[in-house]
């Protein structure tokens, strides 16, 4: 399973959501509201026998606007929602996603995030990744 493949397709999963920019990679510089797939921690071959399965966890970072601004707030609830048009959770689980077998959002913390030096009121959502390990 190709980590960059799989970011790319969770990249376009979240595209799906109205006016959300999207980031299938690091990125040194955003315009609220946006998304950014991060890295895989942690990574773990061999999740069944064989090379069967891999496993990871990819981070999102969500990232609205200012910590202290009510829109901000505001706007993070509507990502943070499960089941909204405009949920991160939704947008993901609903994909049919070709790269793996499976990707689930497990959890989401709201915290400051920090995107280039500048902090934004956001999210980070843990994702659970399941696929083809390889022969």
């Amino acid at each position: 399973m190709n980590i960059a493949t799989v970011m790319d397709e969770m990249g376009a999963a979240l595209a799906t959501i109205a006016g959300l920019n999207v980031f299938p990679f690091s990125a040194n510089r955003i315009t609220p509201p946006a998304v950014i797939v991060g890295w895989p921690d942690p990574l773990t071959y061999d999740a069944t026998l064989q090379r069967g399965k891999d496993r990871f966890t990819l981070p999102l970072y969500v990232v609205v606007g200012k910590v202290e601004a009510r829109s901000a707030r505001d706007r993070l609830a509507v990502y943070l929602d499960g089941a909204a048009a405009g949920s991160v959770k939704a947008a993901l689980e609903r994909h049919t996603f070709t790269t793996c077998d499976s990707v689930r959002v497990t959890e989401v913390r709201v915290d400051a995030v920090t995107v280039a030096g500048v902090e934004y009121l956001g999210a980070i959502f843990q994702t659970d990744v399941i696929g083809p390990g390889g022969s």
